[in-house]
């Protein structure tokens, strides 16, 4: 089954998203471990990104405003936004991988998915994921932007999956391509 882009997007956030009543935050991490979808494969996070007001294209019309400058008002209405990377791999209802990129926002009332999008790359490939590990594991990231690598199997019965690599640099561009190592 292939589903259009918006109707896979839609299934996906559904199935990330914990039923109304049955986990909240404040249930615990138990109770949001057993409303996760069993579809979920593997999922990894890192990496940070940053948008400002100027940089979404809402930059002060004002004529005494300098470029690289913003307004104290719209510095208000317009704070900037920030968070990481998540990349996660769903099992479709071939059992083949499907795997999205996703920005997760930190607001005050706790990590939000902000955006997600499926990898074409990868996708199109009709794969089975075995692993998907980020390429630094610290836990803290020095620039903005992500890497991760994404093993995979288009013929489940070959021994060694390729690697593909997975990097979103600090302007939010997005590269995928086969490993060579």
């Amino acid at each position: 089954m292939h589903l259009p882009a918006p109707k896979l997007l839609l299934l996906l956030t559904s199935l990330m998203m914990p039923l109304a009543g049955q986990a909240g935050a404040q249930e615990g991490p138990a109770a949001l471990a057993g409303a996760l979808s069993p579809r979920v494969l593997f999922v990894t996070s890192g990496g940070y990104w940053e948008e400002s007001a100027e940089r979404d294209g809402a930059a002060s019309d004002d004529a005494a405003a300098t470029e690289g400058e913003t307004s104290p008002e719209l510095a208000e209405a317009a704070p900037a936004s920030r968070g990481y990377y998540r990349l996660i791999a769903i099992r479709g209802a071939d059992n083949r991988s499907q795997v999205h990129l996703q920005h997760i926002a930190l607001t005050p009332e706790g990590p939000e998915l902000a955006l997600s999008m499926g990898i074409d790359e990868i996708n199109a490939l009709g794969a089975y994921v075995t692993d998907m590990r980020p390429e630094d594991s610290t836990g803290a990231a020095s620039q903005a932007g992500f890497a991760a690598y994404i093993y995979l199997k288009t013929d489940p019965t070959v021994a060694e999956p390729e690697t593909w690599a997975v990097y979103v640099d600090e302007f939010g561009d997005l590269q995928v391509e086969r490993s060579s190592n």
